[in-house]
């Protein structure tokens, strides 16, 4: 009979060190979900920050369609300008120096 009690004494004691692991492992689980829940905090807000960036660049990309669509050829003219008045004020402007 004693030997019987002192075998469910260890096992009483195994169990009660088992359930001391569960619940060193559940601490453990819950320090793991948390650092999960914040990394997911942390990747929401850095998906916020890449679809502003898409924005960004989609303003970007609208602008440049604008100016190749508005953008004109420059033409290199061969003669030198010259001033086109008619009657008296046919005569050429004196330099501001005279």
């Amino acid at each position: 009979m004693e030997v019987i009690l002192l075998v469910f004494a260890a096992i009483l004691f195994v169990l009660v060190v088992m359930f001391a692991e569960f619940v060193a492992i559940l601490a453990a689980f819950a320090v793991i979900l948390a650092v999960l829940a914040f990394t997911l905090v942390c990747k929401l807000a850095i998906l916020e920050v890449f679809v502003a960036i898409l924005f960004v660049f989609a303003v970007i990309l609208a602008v440049l369609a604008a100016i190749l669509v508005g953008n004109v050829a420059i033409v290199e003219e061969l003669t030198p300008p010259t001033l086109f008045t008619v009657g008296a004020a046919a005569v050429p402007p004196k330099s501001l120096a005279n």
